[in-house]
């Protein structure tokens, strides 16, 4: 099938125009990382206590090698019916594999909980098979936020046993699964999970706005920015570990759903996030796109997601192709957020980010997957769902346009 001209380009060469600096246009698989896991880490390592020894020949007294991570941020992974009712999870991230699995790290909100010893369930409280996991993890996941609020929807064995499955996931792919955000002690303390990888010591912490069930006690990381009480003990907090680190990206879930702008109370927590220390803030929770801002800091440029939207869900189903303004079909489109991030000596900062836009599509086995647009386009779709979605990909690349132009603010502080 020939490819509409609107939709004719490929994720792998976009991939390439990001991430320019990278030999043969893609980074390369290795993944040095070591897995501090994600309970219950006190503290953080000082800046710049080793680095990556440059390769090759060396002259004496030349700089540190700058070194270049390649991160993806996606937003909410989300199971409803159309999800695990799927007959091959497989197939689901088979358009983005390819990308998620050369990048340095992927970053995912894990959105329900996982536990295998009950029934999987869709809304209003969340519960999938390990295999739904498993999947997204071998499609190249690396690093899941589970501090949202579903976290608790199977109350407190169900988020023990999501940590089980994560780590028995891990263990079956031979790789470290990297996750923070809640805990099943309370003596154990919300602590940074550090990421060592490519000589960086990267931080990550996950913290959500609210949660939807009561808790016995605080198990998920919550931290509402409307909350005065809360921004006092937080901001400091991160203020003590975030420095600590090379890279330090936070996770948030919260904010107003379905609104494609964030609040001025959101997203001035998030520029003091920034004036603390954080360096990207990776925001979720609206199940549709928000701005994105690159903020310039005397110690290197930050950058904050506003909202990365969902990345798998089943909030679009039976929208109507002719209906190209439905306010449901933003749940079921989004981007795959390429961050290339240049560190040097002691130094991290956000050199460029692109996002790759992604949507949605339930094909006719059932399988509700996240797609390319030029990957849809080859899926054999009628004339009325090119048409829709010639429409949807034109109106995102031009909205993702009109927010790079406006992308960059002035340098943070009071």
């Amino acid at each position: 099938m020939r490819l509409p001209r609107t939709l004719a380009f490929t994720p792998i060469l976009l991939l390439c125009l990001a991430l320019t600096d990278c030999p043969g246009g893609v980074p390369g698989q290795e993944r040095e990382q070591t897995d501090l896991r994600a309970r219950g880490l006190a503290g953080g390592p000082n800046r710049g206590q080793s680095g990556e020894p440059a390769r090759g020949r060396v002259q004496e007294q030349t700089a540190e090698r700058e070194r270049r991570l390649y991160l993806s941020f996606v937003g909410d992974i989300m199971i409803h019916p159309t999800n695990y009712l799927a007959p091959d999870y497989d197939a689901i991230y088979a358009a983005l594999r390819p990308i998620l699995l050369r990048d340095t790290l992927s970053f995912a909100n894990l959105e329900f909980p996982v536990d295998a010893t009950r029934e999987y369930s869709g809304y209003p409280r969340f519960n999938a098979p390990r295999e739904y996991l498993r999947a997204a993890v071998q499609a190249g996941i690396d690093v899941f936020s589970l501090a949202n609020n579903h976290a608790f929807d199977q109350e407190l064995e169900g988020l023990r046993q999501t940590l089980v499955s994560l780590e028995a996931v891990g263990r079956g792919e031979f790789r470290p699964i990297h996750f923070q955000g809640v805990r099943e002690c309370l003596d154990t303390p919300f602590a940074p999970v550090e990421i060592r990888v490519k000589g960086v010591r990267v931080g990550f912490m996950a913290v959500a706005q609210v949660v939807n069930q009561p808790m016995p006690g605080p198990h998920v990381h919550v931290v509402d920015y409307s909350n005065r009480r809360h921004r006092e003990y937080f901001l400091p907090y991160i203020e003590s570990v975030a420095r600590g680190y090379d890279l330090f990206i936070l996770s948030y879930h919260g904010g107003v759903e379905f609104v494609g702008e964030p609040e001025e109370g959101k997203l001035g927590f998030f520029r003091q996030l920034l004036e603390a220390g954080v360096d990207i803030v990776y925001g979720h929770h609206p199940h549709v796109l928000q701005r994105y801002e690159l903020v310039e800091r005397e110690e290197g440029r930050g950058l904050i997601l506003c909202s990365t939207g969902n990345f798998l869900s089943g909030m679009a189903r039976g929208i109507d192709p002719e209906d190209r303004e439905h306010p449901r079909s933003r749940a079921g489109e989004s981007a795959l957020w390429l961050v290339v991030v240049r560190a040097a000596q002691d130094r991290a900062e956000v050199e460029s980010v692109r996002p790759l836009p992604i949507c949605n599509y339930r094909d006719g086995r059932g399988i509700t997957a996240v797609y390319t647009f030029a990957a849809l386009a080859g899926e054999g779709l009628s004339e009325p769902w090119l048409a829709y979605y010639r429409e949807r990909h034109r109106a995102l690349r031009e909205l993702f346009r009109h927010w790079a132009e406006g992308a960059k603010v002035p340098e943070a502080g009071p």
